[in-house]
């Protein structure tokens, strides 16, 4: 069941949803059901409208990106105490021609930098880095660990997870190696942070989000371009699909 929504995740998108009805609608048509076809296309019309144009996956993003807040420097943290920054994994290359901040991708890159922000912020904190390699190759804790070095942290301050290869597995492998009293803070996507902290709540933690990479921002828009159907508002809504399948997945099990 679990491989299901695993599977449903990386299919569930907007262009296959509009290209099953492409199909459905032309064999129906091929074969005299007109006014099914027709139904069909209409409704093909209406979602590459509703997802294309910009209104409704910044609204579905936006409710996502206001469950928590950006993170802000309160006096809850002694500099004794030891804080962890659990960086989650999200993609990268092992493109030997770049330096190890090229190798992860744009969105690793903007949780590493929030990231580290913190972690110049807190006294007493190390940064966890996380991911796998599908290849069995230097991993993506790795490489981070590596881009983390190059920005200015202290290899001391970087500790690396080395297996896990979703978020779940993030949360039981933190789980497996500190004490769930511990202090630990999550950096991740502004749209995947109510997710993870509900696996983190799950594993038994209690921790503080450190949400980044915001895709919906209040600063001045052209109105007008909102009703612009673009490849960007699509894939948006494709993040939206994701963790809504995601958050369906932490819920059931």
């Amino acid at each position: 069941m679990l491989s299901f929504f695993y599977d449903l995740k990386g299919q569930f998108t907007v262009l296959n949803i509009l290209a099953a009805l492409s199909i459905l609608a032309f064999v129906f048509s091929r074969y005299h059901k007109k006014n099914l076809a027709r139904v069909l296309s209409g409704i093909l019309i209406i979602i590459f409208l509703l997802c294309s144009t910009a209104w409704l996956p910044d609204y579905l993003a936006d409710k996502l990106e206001r469950k928590y807040s950006p993170f802000m420097l309160k006096n809850n943290f002694s500099d004794t105490e030891k804080v962890l920054i659990h960086v989650l994994g999200s993609g990268y290359t092992l493109d030997k021609r770049l330096p190890a901040n090229a190798q992860i991708g744009q969105c690793a890159l903007g949780r590493l930098a929030e990231g580290i922000r913190l972690h110049r912020l807190i006294k007493n904190s190390i940064i966890i880095c996380s991911g796998y390699s599908s290849l069995g190759l230097e991993t993506q804790a790795q490489v981070t660990k590596r881009a983390a070095i190059v920005l200015g942290v202290e290899a001391n301050k970087l500790e690396t997870l080395n297996t896990p290869t979703t978020t779940q597995e993030e949360a039981k492998e933190m789980g497996r190696l500190f004490n769930k009293k511990s202090k630990i803070i999550i950096v991740t996507d502004a749209t995947h942070i109510p997710r993870a902290m509900k696996l983190f709540k799950a594993e038994g933690f209690d921790p503080i989000a450190a949400p980044t990479n915001y895709k919906v921002n209040e600063g001045p828009v052209q109105n007008g371009m909102k009703w612009w159907p673009s490849f960007d508002n699509i894939s948006l809504m494709n993040i939206v699909i994701h963790e809504f399948i995601g958050n369906l997945k932490a819920s059931l099990f």
